[in-house]
């Protein structure tokens, strides 16, 4: 397989995003480094996914700016994958089809890049299966191949796993570093699951209640691959419930 040897670099300054009188995000500020992998996390309703929708220009900032290699977002012009919190599978097409989905839009060459993307996720020989015909977590695995055809500088993921049950949701995690590390692709996630955050970050940025604003950035000093039952694995997780607790005492 041979990809595009860049990722983006993200810059999110001051961003603050209001709906009416409704201050959802306030002054929210944190980079993505090249290659990174930063996750997300805060209470509920604190803006985490309408944080997302901005850095992948879906939104507009009521203020502050959002950088994406030194340009504003735009859909159009920049290559950004998204995984949504649903599958957004189309019934009618294949595993093969829903993955040529993003190249056909983009106007990309599809030879060899589907089959590419189906073995990379690990569905070989369910190429012609429909979405109704396959697991939870195998759908995952096309959401996630869809958004990685095109070959992205930058991977947005919105709580993609939340539905899975947590056998599942383990070796998603595993089969998704190792996606990681061979495509090097800069990724921001978003998620309520602090294990999965501490497991998967470089860093975790952690946003207060709404108005969300960050509350801490954390780098995640854990070798890998990571032991979920080891000594610091579980201190970097209750430090981070912690924080959460400061904001969401019921957490």
């Amino acid at each position: 397989m041979t990809y595009r040897d860049y990722s983006a670099k993200v810059d999110v300054k001051e961003v603050s995003k209001r709906y009416g009188d409704l201050e959802v995000l306030t002054d929210v500020t944190f980079e993505a480094a090249g290659g990174e992998f930063v996750v997300i996390v805060g209470p509920s309703g604190c803006g985490k996914t309408t944080l997302l929708k901005i850095v992948a220009g879906l939104e507009t900032a009521s203020s502050g700016f959002i950088l994406i290699n030194g340009e504003p977002p735009n859909p159009k012009s920049q290559n950004i994958g998204f995984v949504f919190q649903e599958e957004s599978l189309f019934p009618w097409r294949t595993v093969e089809g829903n993955v040529k989905f993003g190249l056909e839009v983009k106007k990309m060459p599809t030879e060899n890049k589907v089959e590419e993307m189906i073995e990379l996720v690990g569905l070989k020989g369910f190429e012609y299966y429909y979405p109704h015909q396959i697991s939870g977590g195998m759908r995952k695995r096309v959401a996630l191949a869809r958004s990685l055809a095109v070959d992205p500088s930058l991977l947005l993921m919105d709580e993609p796993f939340g539905e899975l049950d947590a056998q599942t949701r383990w070796i998603i995690h595993k089969e998704l570093w190792s996606i990681h590390e061979k495509l090097k692709k800069t990724t921001v996630f978003v998620t309520h699951n602090v294990e999965e955050a501490v497991y998967l970050a470089d860093r975790v940025v952690v946003l207060t209640k709404r108005p969300g604003t960050v509350k801490r950035i954390m780098p995640i000093r854990l070798q890998r691959p990571r032991n979920k039952l080891g000594e610091q694995f579980i201190k970097y997780r209750e430090m981070i419930i912690e924080l959460l607790r400061e904001e969401v005492p019921s957490i």
